[in-house]
């Protein structure tokens, strides 16, 4: 999927699927996800941690860009909408994340 197409699709309402068997590890510095099945070890930044969380608990692509606004002002809202798109790319090439249009 493109970028532009990602980005449309995040925007309407397409749900980020978490691969099952895959474990997960938080400390102050970030996270280590391991998929069980594969044995393949994964280690995230805080934001990337935090990323993680939220999808853990089914937000949307919108609601955690949302978050991260907030938290990030600083930030242009296109420059993490696509550091967002960047990482769930990640996820997806470490078959850890597919996208599931509704």
């Amino acid at each position: 999927m493109q970028t532009a197409d990602l980005a449309i699709s995040l925007g309407t309402g397409a749900k980020v699927k978490l691969a099952e068997g895959i474990r997960d590890s938080f400390t102050q510095d970030g996270a280590v996800l391991l998929d069980i099945e594969r044995g393949l070890c994964l280690s995230l930044n805080v934001v990337g941690a935090k990323v993680w969380q939220m999808l853990k608990q089914d937000w949307s692509g919108d609601q955690i860009i949302a978050a991260l606004e907030r938290e990030f002002a600083e930030t242009p809202r296109a420059q993490l909408q696509q550091d967002y798109i960047d990482f769930l790319r990640q996820l997806e090439a470490n078959n850890l994340a597919c996208l599931e249009n509704n």
